[in-house]
């Protein structure tokens, strides 16, 4: 490949990441749209946060297991979001040989419907203050613009993300990336972050992700940062490219790691080490959703002759655990695990009824809530959970007045739409959450669905009110 054996050299410590990069078309709002780079057919595609849906991620992961491959990208399946839009588009003019053009992302506008609301025994439910991140942002005067893009929020409610400035827009385009911290009102950029890109953060306040190694391929390295240095994580044998995509608060890392044959593999760092990892036999590709702080990893795989499974893996003894469906369902997908050992997920139908709840440490599965059914013809796409079982619904894709929605299940058979529960929401809110802590509290974006224009929110839960 042209130039593959080139690097920008990145120092440990805080550099500039400034991209010299021919404007031609300015972006109408740079830097408020955040994706991915996805590798495919020998070219790069920005793929947005919520662009892929379940069934079509089933049916990618199928080709690919097909051909060969032994790890899905993260990128695919949602899972990491750490690339502006703006920054994407100005690598496709550079590159276009390289990086296929960004699409519109404009599909339409359809309102959110304030039904689909279950669980009025429950009496009261959790109310919340919703707090605009971005309005938090000011510009000094020698940037163009600003712009943070979390990525986890801490059971003390700080959230971690990427801070970008911009430099320059025309003739060159040149911005800024660092690690920073939204907390008490205020975004704190880490200054001696200059060129980090975050992708997970835990409770002590160690940030995981990369830097870029390579611009014209993308080629990044897996770094850390620590709060007061850039820690380059050492490259696997034959490695070009890696990143961070898992990191629990003992400080051990999920590594995606491409070789030079453009194949993706998994490795551990721990203790200094990197180590490759290995699911066993049963598990012929994987797509890893979670490690929790017992190091216990969990995924989703596929089984000849049995379909979609979810699975548990533990690192020291070196055990799989596949998660079965309940006998009523064909697949089964793991969206996540939490610090009680319990692993959350779908039992489903393709495209029809979904079964939300957790498998225990046995593999047992507990249903918390059933859509896709008449009464509930919800079809959604993402969960994410806390240590206590409180579990988020999001990116719903049928029926169409629901696409806007987003639900909280605070205990099994309750579910509640996530923006009734705001008491000073915006009119016709679109909430799309991220994470939740062990306080309740919820981070993510809000703006309708498949939409260009996207702010960032903090929900912080301020105490219990009447069911709407």
């Amino acid at each position: 490949m042209k130039n593959i054996k080139q690097r920008f050299v990145i120092a440990v410590g805080g550099i500039l990441a400034a991209l010299l990069l021919p404007l031609e078309v300015a972006l109408a709002d740079p830097g408020k749209e955040m994706g991915c780079i996805l590798r495919e057919q020998g070219s790069l595609k920005f793929v947005r946060g919520d662009q892929l849906d379940r069934q079509t991620i089933m049916k990618t992961i199928n080709a690919q297991r097909l051909q060969g491959a032994k790890v899905i990208d993260p990128c695919l399946t949602g899972q990491v979001n750490n690339i502006p839009a703006s920054v994407y588009a100005k690598l496709a003019e550079k590159h276009p040989e390289k990086f296929q053009p960004l699409e519109n992302s404009n599909q339409g506008i359809v309102l959110p419907e304030k039904a689909a609301t279950t669980g009025a025994a429950l009496g009261i439910a959790p109310q919340y203050l919703h707090v605009g991140i971005l309005e938090t942002l000011t510009i000094p005067p020698e940037f163009l613009f600003v712009s943070f893009f979390p990525i986890a929020i801490t059971n003390e409610s700080r959230i971690y993300g990427t801070f970008f400035e911009y430099l320059e827009f025309e003739p060159s385009f040149i911005f800024n990336s660092y690690a920073a911290i939204f907390e008490q009102g205020t975004v704190n950029v880490l200054q001696k972050s200059k060129g980090f890109f975050a992708n997970r953060a835990n409770e002590g306040g160690t940030i995981g992700g990369f830097v870029i190694t390579d611009l014209e391929n993308f080629f990044t390295q897996a770094a850390l940062f620590d709060g007061n240095e850039v820690q380059l994580i050492p490259r696997l044998p034959g490695e070009i490219s890696s990143q961070v995509i898992l990191l629990n608060d003992p400080g051990v890392a999920m590594i995606l790691s491409l070789d030079e044959n453009f194949n993706e593999r998994l490795a551990l760092y721990k203790n200094g080490e990197v180590s490759p990892l290995d699911f066993g036999p049963d598990i012929s590709f994987t797509t890893p959703s979670g490690m929790n702080n017992q190091g216990i990893i969990v995924g989703t795989t596929f089984i000849d002759g049995l379909g979609f499974r979810g699975f548990r893996f533990d690192p020291r003894t070196n055990l799989t655990m596949l998660l079965e469906p309940l006998p009523t369902e064909p697949d089964s997908w793991a969206m996540g695990i939490n610090n009680r050992g319990n692993v959350l997920g779908y039992s489903f139908v393709g495209g029809a009824i979904e079964r939300i709840g957790v498998w225990n440490a046995q593999g047992k599965f507990h249903t918390y809530f059933v859509e896709g059914t008449p009464e509930f013809p919800t079809i959604s796409n993402r969960l994410r959970f806390n240590d206590n079982n409180e579990i988020l619904i999001t990116f719903v894709t049928r029926p169409v007045n629901e696409r806007n929605n987003s639900y909280l299940i605070p205990k099994p058979g309750v579910r509640l739409n996530l923006a009734d529960l705001v008491v000073n929401a915006p009119a016709d809110l679109a909430l799309f959450p991220s994470g939740i802590n062990n306080h309740g509290n919820i981070f993510g974006h809000a703006g309708p669905f498949f939409f260009f224009h996207l702010d960032y929110f903090l929900l912080e839960r301020i105490g219990l009110g009447g069911t709407k």
